[in-house]
Parts: structure tokens; sequence; C-alpha cells
């Protein structure tokens, strides 16, 4: 029998961590870049996008590489005003037994 290992886990959510640099956001149809602004580990590996003064209707987030490459998009339809707000991606790996049968 073979198992997937936890440090495989641990060892891929550090990867995904690691190539996460920031987000692309879309505010009234204007795209703003922005830093991650948290990153956390608690209940499973989760980024987190900090909106502060922008206002307007946020309808697209997406977590990005270096090279500017999306990697994780969320569509939203959400009417931001001048209170903060904060939007949380969780990259949570699960490991699922496959069983074949024959």
């Amino acid at each position: 029998m073979s198992e997937i290992q936890p440090l495989l886990v641990q060892l891929t959510e550090a990867f995904l961590s690691n190539l996460v640099t920031g987000a692309k956001v879309t505010i009234d149809n204007v795209v703003y870049d922005k830093p991650v602004s948290h990153t956390s580990t608690r209940y499973g590996l989760r980024k987190y996008v900090k909106l502060t003064n922008e206002q307007g209707l946020v309808t697209r987030v997406a977590l990005v590489d270096t090279y500017g490459r999306e990697l994780y998009v969320k569509e939203m339809n959400y009417q931001k005003n001048a209170q903060g707000y904060v939007i949380a991606f969780p990259l949570q790996l699960e490991v699922k037994e496959v069983k074949v049968n024959g």
C-alpha cells in the first residue's frame, strides 16, 4: 500500500505559498495590483488580500505569480465602500484515497 506522506503535503503547500506574490483586483473595470496582506496556515494555507481606500464594484480578484500569471481567480459582485475589506483565498490540499476495482 502506498500513501502520500505529510512531508509531501507540507512541501507542496510551501511551494504554493511561495509561488503567489500578489493579486490583481478589478474595481469598476480598473485593475489594481495589490500585495498579499497576510498568509495563514492555522486552518490550512490561506492567502489574504486587503482592500483599504479603493471604492466601487469589485468584480474579479486573481492571485498571481511573479510573471503576473493568474493562479486562482474569484469572480465577485461586491460593492465596496470606504470601509476596509479582506478577500480570503484558501489553498488547501486534500489527500484522497482512490480505490480501483479490478
